[in-house]
């Protein structure tokens, strides 16, 4: 079977033309995500505490 003819399940699930069910905010926040660093430094204490990626690394307070 050729790749090109079966759609993704992302293709099942939204098919082309679907986007304008989305806000210009969310579609904005999809194309333009916030960088990493900015997200850990705005969780709480207690979820860097929980978070494994960030084991052994010092907090900022």
């Amino acid at each position: 079977m050729n790749k090109e003819t079966v759609p993704s399940q992302a293709e099942k699930s939204n098919p082309e033309g679907d986007e304008s069910q989305l806000s210009p905010e969310v579609l904005d926040k999809i194309k333009h995500p916030p960088k990493m660093d900015d997200v850990i430094r705005e969780q709480s204490p207690e979820e860097r505490k929980s978070n494994p990626a960030l084991i052994d690394q010092p907090s900022d307070e």
